[in-house]
Parts: structure tokens; sequence; C-alpha cells
């Protein structure tokens, strides 16, 4: 970015233009007692050469995926992405058009965000798609508050603990100031058991939300979850890994009301954790009660296709009052990377692509396995993800020791789940090969010195 100046001849034309006398009179409407009253604790200033070396070696402490062997999964994944992906999002029309206030002039943006709802829908098996949200836990959240708006229930949010940690935060977040209450049914087996689902599930529920697969890469019983949701007139939320769908039955044919997702898997790199992209759809009887953006296709007056801003619940287009959620232009980069993913994939490539992911996952949890040391901490049918238990409990030396030998062994456990302390997630994509495979077993099942011999 550009290097913007900010001298005292800058400041005092500045505070001249709006009428104060010094930065100070700004703050005066601050009380004293919570103003800091000191300099801030931080170094002294740096010169450009100074501190250009200091970001420098800042960033050398990064380890990149693609510098290393990536088996880090937890709801951002190492996915193949065709090149046409860039080749289309990187397009000046696309990669630099802002949100469109004047919608119907930006037929393009309008045909792209028309093009990845109706994917979403033929992916999910449910009827309408918004025009993407922030990321997978904000779309979690969303679906629980539009749960709550749909029943017109204020009692309970049902989540297992199998579902990702950071999207059980973000609900307790938003449900923290409202009337409902979120109920967490353990896991203990690493997927929800349906006796107990019933037990917390009652009149006042407005919705269940489950995983699938769930944050251990464990399938759950997302039917049966949603029968007893159903029965109860509560809605049943599902979160799902998009790429699973080419193999696993769609959640809107297993029951789901609404679906959401971390779309990151389609198209879009790690990037140190964002931006993402936040997948949400639902039936269409709850249509106006869905947050964000939905464009539809029509004809004008000349009888030719065209596209329009069908709804729009953002605060820039209604009443702040009646608005239900923020989007941004970045979000909707994300979803043409989505949609130019899918469309590239196809029904065939997605399925090979989720038979791959599958295959290389049940052959990496043998190999590792076959070391004394090392067991599944959970039985059962997993998809790409497993869940790995170390006999010895040493697991941040382990991942250290195969960072070192290039290596991304896997997300450690401890610090969302204690009972997992001992444990660590792996996550096996289409890209991982045979020999990384093995090259992981065996520097996980070797010392440190026999790590990296056998890497090299």
């Amino acid at each position: 970015m550009a290097y913007l100046f900010n001298t005292p001849e800058d400041q005092r034309a500045m505070l001249e233009a709006i009428g104060v006398s010094s930065i100070a009179e700004l703050f005066e409407v601050i009380p004293a007692a919570l103003r800091l009253n000191r300099p801030l604790n931080i170094p002294p200033a740096l010169s450009e050469l100074e501190l250009s070396q200091h970001v420098q070696r800042l960033a050398t402490r990064n380890s990149p995926a693609g510098q290393s062997v990536c088996f880090l999964g937890g709801g951002s994944y190492d996915h193949f992405i065709p090149a046409v992906v860039d080749a289309v999002a990187s397009r000046g029309e696309f990669y630099t058009s802002y949100t469109p206030y004047q919608p119907e002039v930006s037929q393009g943006n309008l045909q792209a965000m028309f093009e990845y709802q109706t994917l979403i829908c033929q992916l999910t098996g449910l009827d309408v798609s918004n025009a993407s949200l922030y990321d997978g836990g904000s779309a979690a959240v969303e679906a629980v508050l539009m749960a709550l708006s749909v029943t017109r229930r204020s009692g309970k949010v049902v989540v297992p603990a199998s579902v990702h940690p950071e999207y059980r935060q973000a609900i307790a977040t938003y449900l923290a100031n409202l009337d409902a209450e979120l109920v967490t049914v353990g896991t203990p087996h690493g997927r929800v058991r349906l006796e107990e689902i019933e037990a917390a599930v009652d009149d006042q529920t407005a919705c269940v939300l489950i995983q699938q697969p769930n944050f251990f890469g464990c399938l759950e019983p997302l039917a049966e979850v949603g029968q007893i949701a159903h029965r109860a007139g509560a809605l049943l939320v599902a979160a799902v890994d998009p790429i699973s769908l080419g193999l696993l039955k769609r959640p809107g044919d297993q029951g789901a009301d609404i679906v959401v997702a971390e779309g990151q898997a389609l198209g879009t790199p790690l990037q140190f954790g964002g931006p993402y992209l936040g997948i949400m759809a639902c039936r269409e009887e709850f249509v106006r009660r869905l947050p964000g953006r939905i464009a539809g296709q029509t004809v004008d007056r000349r009888g030719r296709r065209c596209w329009v801003l069908t709804l729009q619940t953002r605060e820039q287009h209604i009443r702040r009052d009646k608005a239900t959620s923020n989007i941004c232009t970045n979000q909707g980069l994300f979803a043409l990377r989505a949609a130019v993913y899918l469309a590239a994939m196809g029904p065939a490539g997605l399925r090979e692509t989720a038979e791959l992911c599958l295959r290389k996952a049940h052959y990496a949890a043998e190999q590792i396995c076959r070391d004394e040391r090392y067991s599944l901490a959970h039985g059962g049918p997993f998809f790409k993800e497993f869940v790995v238990r170390d006999g010895q409990g040493r697991v941040e030396e382990l991942l250290a020791d195969a960072r070192q030998a290039g290596f991304h062994a896997g997300v450690p456990l401890g610090p969302w789940y204690p009972e997992l302390q001992d444990c660590f997630l792996v996550a096996v994509t289409e890209k991982r090969s045979k020999s990384e495979i093995d090259a992981l077993a065996g520097c996980l099942a070797g010392s440190p010195s026999d790590c990296t011999t056998v890497y090299a």
C-alpha cells in the first residue's frame, strides 16, 4: 500500500479545518480516568530499512502449507485448485468490482451470484441459497438466529460437542445477550448418541445444529437427528464439508432445513486463515428470513435473460432495524471462486476428489497406527479426517519434530478438548501422495533424527 505522510504541518492543517486547537481537544469527551495518560509501551520507531528487515524476519517465521507436506484440517484444507479458478477470479471486472449498490447495472456480478446459488442448491439439496456469508462459523451463527426467528422459540439451541469448537464459541457469543440457551451435548465417543439428543430436545428447542462429517472427521446420524428435531417442532441445521457431498447423501435429502458450510475447500487457498467463504442454503418457505442477498433470474422488456437482486436484507438496502446480516465484496469474490471450482470439477470431478480423500485418509490411518504407540481415538466411519491418540502423550513435541522434518502433521486437540490432550487431528486431501503418507507414518514412528532422514 502507499505510504501516507502525516507531518506536523498536515496535522495542523487538519485541526484548523475542523476547528480545534489540538489533537488532545478531540478526546476531551473521554473522562480523564479512562485515558492512558502515558506513552504506549512499544519500542522506539525504526528507520524504513530497519522496519523492512524486521518485518521480513517476522514473515520467515511463518511456514506456508506449500513449503511443507500438509496434513492440517479442522476447517481449513490443502485441496487442489484448478488453474481456471485463478484465471477467472483475477479478471479485473470481478477482482476490483465493489458490492453493487445499483445492482442491476452489474449484470456480470449478478449472474455470477446466481450461478453460485444454483450450484450450492444442487450441492446441498435445498431450494434457496444466499450469495454467501463471511465464513463457516458466521454462517452457523446466522443459521441459529434464523431458526430462532422461524420457530419463534427463544428457549434452546442444541449443539453436540463434536461441532467445530470455534463455531460453538461464535454461537455462544451471539446468544450471550439473548434469551436462548445453548445446550451442548457431550460426544465422548466422537459422535452423538441419539438418546442424548432426544433428552436435550424439547418443545422450546429452536434447532439442533449438527456437523457432518463432524470436527473429528466422524460421520453422524444426520437423518435420525433430524427426525428427533422435527418431532419436537425444531429445525435441523447441518454444517457440512462441501467436498464430502461428492460421496455423501445431500443434507437436504436427509431432512436438513438449513445447511451451512465453510467454502474454503472450493477453490480458495489456505491463506493463513482467511478471508474465507460462508455457504448458506435453506428450504423455500424460509426464504424471507434468509440473511444476505439473493440474485434472481428474469427477462427484460425485450425478453432477454437478465439478473436482479431478488432479496437484499443488507443494512445499506433496507432500514437498519430490519437488516439481518452484512456481507462484503471479498466474500462475493470467493463465492465466484467456489462457482468456478464446482463448474470446472463437475459432479464426476467432485466425486473423484471425495473418493481420493476418503481412501487416502483411511490408508494414512492404517499406516500411522501400525506403530503401537498410536491408535485411533474414535471408532466408526470417517471421511478425510481422523483423531490419532499418542500413547506417550507428547503431542506438541511430536508435531514440532514433524515440522522440523517438513510435515504439518496435524492439529493438537488439547486446547479445545482437555480430555483429548494426548490426541491430534489429521486431515488427508486428494493432494497427498502415497509416498508422502508413508513418509509421515515413518516420521511419526521414528526418533527426531530418523524423522529428517525419512522425509529426505
